[in-house]
């Protein structure tokens, strides 16, 4: 499996929140949509490196992400998103 960067995590935190509060998997255009949103609303984030077609390609093929009608996270891609950098950093503030 690949290293997760911030791109990749908030690609699995997306998909986690659509399904917390539509529970239902998300469409392809909506994830992309709310990832470029996000992207803008971050100045810590660039266009360039965002690239959201070939990540989405390596969350599903490492396991993390399926696709059966709308993006969902398997368990190992909830797992990992419990890793992600803005987590972590909550859990030390907390602490």
């Amino acid at each position: 499996m690949n290293n997760l960067d911030k791109y990749d995590h908030m690609i699995l935190d997306i998909i986690h929140q659509h399904k917390i509060e539509n529970q239902c998997h998300i469409r392809l255009a909506v994830l992309e949509r709310n990832f470029w949103k996000r992207i803008e609303e971050d100045t810590d984030l660039h266009v360039g490196k965002a690239r959201i077609g070939e990540r989405i390609t390596n969350l599903y093929l490492d396991g993390l992400i399926q696709n059966k009608d709308g993006y969902a996270l398997t368990k190992k891609g909830r797992e990992q998103l419990a890793f992600a950098p803005w987590k972590e950093q909550a859990a030390t503030e907390a602490q």
